[in-house]
């Protein structure tokens, strides 16, 4: 146990060593708000559009990003855009500076909030669920376009989003667990069983 523990770490400390190997693309940005950056913002340095976006578009209340990964790179950019079903729709677009090591998989995953409720009154069941690998372009540019939460009536449960790196192996199985007829999400202790490394989080609410 020893072992595999101290392997784990030995593969988490070479792709973090990977990840940052490369250096910025530019300084720094020293904020999130769209105001700022579309003001000093010119056509040709927003290769996302992320600057251009309708009003409808939003950056998510609640951004996290790994810190290590980003120490010397640019912030990520992340804004979405709910529908207003019964079944939202979520869409989200951003961009990401980041090199991802050969063997991995930048993976989407979701999760609903426990602390907000349905239209029903039921709470979110706060599962892990794998949405979609992501790949960003030469820019960094990524998105994910009309997802649905969930199921009739799920309006109003917030989602957590993630952006983890995965092998190549686990990111096989995701949909593989998908299909299986009694799956629904990974608990909080089957997903902590899974090498995963954190990029960034951030929250869209649904309500």
């Amino acid at each position: 146990m020893i072992a595999v523990i101290g392997g784990a770490a030995i593969v988490t400390a070479a792709i973090v060593a990977a990840l940052l190997g490369r250096g910025p693309d530019g300084s720094p940005q020293s904020g999130p708000s769209r105001t700022a950056e579309s003001s000093s913002a010119g056509a040709h340095s927003d290769p996302c559009d992320l600057d251009r976006l309708g009003d409808f578009w939003n950056q998510p209340p609640s951004q996290r990003y790994n810190q290590t990964l980003f120490a010397d790179r640019l912030r990520p950019r992340v804004y979405s855009v709910v529908s207003p079903d019964s079944n939202p729709e979520v869409s989200v677009k951003g961009q990401l500076n980041l090199d991802v090591p050969a063997g991995q998989v930048l993976y989407l995953i979701r999760r609903p909030d426990p602390k907000t409720k349905d239209q029903e009154g039921n709470p979110g069941n706060n599962r892990f669920y794998p949405a979609t690998p992501v790949t960003p372009t030469s820019a960094g540019c990524w998105e994910d376009a009309n997802r649905p939460v969930g199921y009739p009536g799920v309006k109003g449960i917030g989602q957590t989003y993630m952006l983890v790196l995965v092998g190549r192996d686990q990111a096989a199985q995701f949909p593989a667990d998908r299909k299986s007829g009694d799956w629904d999400g990974y608990s909080h202790n089957q997903w902590r069983a899974i090498n995963t490394i954190d990029v960034m989080s951030f929250y869209v609410p649904t309500a």
